[in-house]
């Protein structure tokens, strides 16, 4: 699967997407302390929001890309909060489904613009054409990152 060592290059592209990565979820997360949480746990009203309500926790881990009990400790935050609730699954009793609560709808479009307006801030800085570019070069490098984690999944990570 990696038949190539790391350069220089590869390197300086790393630190910066790690670097903009934790800075960008910093700003995130000054926004959402207001709302008492944060992106890790919008994430999850992100998920539900545009993506649908009723998923199991299991299935939202896998989803996020996340451990059951990290998930486990988010949802309770987010349903102490009034953000969501579980509920039984219908096939399976054991099994608990992710609900967003209807009272929280208001809140959740009011940090969604104000979300909206810090993504807007930090991508100011490109040009329309910087911006189409940088989205196509970060779908591209997911999409690698998303066939290779398939790769290792089905067969271990040869290295």
């Amino acid at each position: 699967m990696y038949t190539e060592p790391s350069t220089v290059t590869d390197e300086q592209a790393a630190r910066l997407f790690f670097d903009t990565n934790r800075m960008w979820r910093a700003q995130l997360n000054v926004v959402l302390a207001e709302y008492d949480i944060t992106a890790s746990a919008w994430s999850v009203i992100r998920v539900l929001r545009d993506e649908g309500q009723g998923k199991t926790q299991k299935e939202l881990a896998s989803e996020l890309g996340i451990e059951g009990p990290t998930l486990v400790k988010l949802l309770d935050s987010l349903e102490r909060l009034g953000w969501i609730e579980r509920r039984v699954a219908p096939n399976d009793r054991r099994a608990k489904t992710i609900w967003l609560i209807e009272s929280a709808a208001k809140q959740i479009r009011e940090a969604d613009l104000k979300l909206g307006m810090v993504r807007h801030a930090i991508l100011a800085v490109l040009s329309s054409d910087e911006r189409e570019e940088f989205i196509r070069l970060l779908a591209k490098t997911k999409n690698n990152l998303e066939q290779m984690c398939h790769e290792s999944s089905n067969q271990g990570a040869n290295i």
